[in-house]
């Protein structure tokens, strides 16, 4: 402590102390000043002292505080303690201090000083600012941990599965909405008790008590999962299928806390699997099993051992075609649903129904004889006919044809069954429809249909085997004015294992009959326009069948199978039957409105074989007009056919169509056409068939000798 002379000498300035020490006179004047206040301010005691005023060293904010608070205090109580103010520095920076500020009591004549003691507060200010800094941090934090929380308590009260959260202990801690809903619980009542008291599972396959998973979750983590389907047992008693998860909950030291189990109601999606499984196995329209499933049953049933007494009948509705092309499809799928109904009515509960596609039925027979089966079968062929069948206010009364045969002996296949009461029901139907017939080997007409079944597989490995050869048939010009390019139809023939070619006489009634007839148009058409493409000069007829007709890929097939092979479509013409145009009215209008619109033209086949089809002629717009052989090939010697194949031709030139003459064997037939005015001339005589491979254009079309009679079948 030192002392300096002057009007403060009795007045003691601190130097020693960490702190700065000033004596303020009247109105703040700086009277003595120690080092450490000077340092500071970057100037000895001298340049201050006496010279400047504490208000002049304070920042703008300190000096107005100053004035109206500590002045005040002192004025007031004498003291002010603790007051934070701020120094300008030389540098401009401000320096907080913490100011005590006191008045001395002067002695007689001597004004009264004021001692002032100030702190640097730098430290401080720094400390107050990084708590400041840390507090608003932390309460960043809390306020991000609030959202969060609410977040997620958002999100848990509106998620659809279940949570439930529990302790170490295996105590319920939480249940979110969904899970108290599930458990048909209150939440409030289950918390603090054991997780296995509040959730009950069950295994589904045997509902028997499933293993608590939080319990093995907590205490036995090692423990292998099963992965059985599960029921939930709910507090009211009712069962549901579910799907559940469980998984630890760790600390930040990796800590097991509790466990989370997730469980979500899986009921619907059983009750989609079931709608789907049944889908699969059911019939849409009528609810009936289907043909897979009745097959498999077959199957089943034939290998059984045991089984004995079952008989197998196939059903078909006679002449369904007609209710749907003349009422509509509508009445047709009624019609069906209400002949199913008609039929489970009239067989035993132990018997087994199915659709088996379009209008065909199939039935197991249990417990009965082969005599025995017939007369069911006769029963439920009785209930059909007696049937009236309303729609729209008319009354229509259907019938069926129906074939049973036994179930296949020891090392037979199933099919064998199911193919046998086919051949029947066939049989029924060519025998004059309304009937039951029994497949029995020795039966004319089932033998018939036998016959064609053998050609079923033959068929399928020729075209596999790709065995099938084309042959070309010029049709020539016998009329003036016709083009005379080279112009023939495309014939089908099939190489046998034998190597010798099969008439299609032979053939073509299974590949009808048995829905093969599409997937031999489909090969035709793509041999021939492979053919044609190294063929540039030749325009050809193809034939196209009544199933091709109502087969919507086969026309697509057509079309995208012509665009690729870059043939010019106007060197094609397609021919269709008239019984196949007329039976396939929509779909015969429809493939020759696509097909000519790429330019290709059509034909009428066999024209007049039925003489039903002339007021058909203006619907289905074709190019030409084949004459049935059966008219042309004794034109010559029978006047009526001469008149019939005239009056053809005069129907076709008014509908500006071409005519073809089929068969055409001998000179003399030609002569009549060529009187008759008929365009174009088909026949042995004008020209056989021959293989595409060996083809040439400039070979004669008509050979040196007539063929025989009958040669003409093509």
């Amino acid at each position: 402590m030192s002392t300096q002379p002057g009007t403060s000498g009795q007045t003691p300035l601190y130097e020693d102390l960490p702190c700065g020490h000033l004596l303020l006179g009247a109105d703040s004047l700086i009277v003595r000043a120690n080092r450490l206040f000077a340092q500071w301010l970057g100037c000895p005691p001298q340049h201050i002292e006496q010279r400047l005023r504490l208000t002049e060293l304070l920042t703008p904010g300190s000096r107005i505080f100053y004035s109206s608070h500590v002045v005040p205090l002192l004025a007031l109580q004498g003291f002010a303690n603790e007051v934070s103010l701020e120094l300008t520095t030389p540098g401009g920076q401000a320096l907080p201090v913490l100011l005590n500020a006191q008045h001395l009591e002067g002695a007689s004549g001597e004004d009264a000083l004021i001692s002032v003691t100030a702190f640097n507060a730098s430290a401080t200010r720094r400390y107050e600012q990084m708590l400041v800094a840390t507090q608003e941090r932390a309460e960043r934090a809390l306020d991000e941990l609030r959202e969060q929380r609410e977040q997620l308590r958002v999100t848990l009260e509106s998620m659809a599965d279940a949570v439930v959260t529990v302790d170490a202990n295996g105590q319920v801690k939480l249940l979110n909405p969904a899970a108290a809903t599930l458990l048909r619980v209150d939440a409030r009542e289950v918390v603090e008790r054991p997780f296995a008291e509040v959730v009950r599972l069950l295994w589904a396959d045997d509902q028997q008590p499933r293993p608590c998973p939080v319990v093995q979750c907590l205490f036995l983590p090692e423990a292998q999962q099963e992965t059985r389907a599960s029921l939930l047992r709910a507090h009211d008693g009712t069962l549901c299928p579910i799907s559940d998860t469980v998984a630890p909950i760790h600390d930040a030291r990796g800590r097991c806390t509790g466990a989370i189990w997730v469980c979500r109601d899986v009921s619907e999606q059983h009750r989609l699997a079931e709608r789907a499984a049944h889908a699969l196995r059911h019939d849409m329209l009528t609810g009936l099993l289907n043909r897979q499933e009745f097959e498999q049953a077959l199957a089943r049933c034939a290998a059984a051992q045991g089984w004995p007494g079952y008989l197998l009948c196939y059903l078909d509705i006679d002449q369904f075609k007609l209710i749907n092309d003349t009422l509509g499809h509508a009445a047709g799928d009624l019609l069906l649903r209400e002949l199913a109904q008609l039929l489970r009515d009239g067989l035993r509960k132990d018997d087994l129904l199915a659709r088996l596609g379009g209008d065909e039925f199939g039935m197991l027979l249990k417990g009965c004889s082969a005599g025995e089966a017939v007369q069911r079968a006769q029963a439920l062929r009785k209930r059909i006919q007696d049937h009236h069948f309303h729609w729209e206010g008319g009354t229509h009364r259907v019938t069926a044809s129906m074939g049973v045969a036994q179930l296949p002996g020891p090392g037979e296949p199933a099919s064998m069954a199911l193919i046998h009461a086919d051949i029947a029901c066939h049989a029924a139907k060519e025998a004059g429809r309304n009937r039951v017939q029994f497949f029995t080997s020795a039966d004319t007409l089932v033998q018939a249909r036998h016959g064609e079944m053998h050609w079923v597989p033959r068929l399928q490995q020729a075209l596999a085997q790709d065995r099938f050869e084309l042959l070309y048939q010029p049709i020539v010009a016998t009329a003036p004015g016709v083009s005379r390019v080279k112009y023939g139809e495309i014939l089908l023939r099939l190489r046998d294992d034998d190597g010798q070619l099969v008439s299609p006489a032979l053939f073509i009634p299974a590949a009808e009959r048995y829905q093969l007839m599409s997937a031999l148009d489909r090969m035709v058409l793509r041999k021939t326009l492979d053919w044609m493409q190294r063929t540039p000069s030749v325009h050809c007829s193809i034939n196209v069948s009544g199933q091709s007709l109502g087969d919507l890929a086969f026309l697509d097939e057509a079309v995208a199978n012509i665009k690729r092979s870059r043939v010019d479509a106007r060197r094609l013409c397609f021919e269709i039957t008239e019984t196949a145009a007329i039976g396939n009215l929509e779909a015969a209008q429809a493939v020759i409105a696509q097909l000519r619109a790429l330019g290709a033209r059509f034909a009428l086949d066999d024209f007049g074989a039925g003489m039903s089809s002339f007021a058909y002629l203006h619907l289905l717009k074709a190019d030409v007009l084949k004459i049935d052989g059966g008219f042309v090939k004794d034109l010559h010697r029978d006047p009526r056919h001469r008149a019939i194949v005239e009056s053809i031709h005069h129907v076709a030139a008014a509908f500006d169509m071409r005519t073809v003459a089929e068969w055409v064997e001998n000179e003399a037939i030609l002569n009549e056409l060529h009187a008759i005015g008929i365009d174009y001339a088909q026949g042995y005589f004008t020209g056989r068939p021959v293989p595409l491979r060996s083809w040439n254009a400039e070979s004669p079309s008509r050979p040196t000798q007539a063929a025989p009679a009958g040669a003409a079948v093509s």
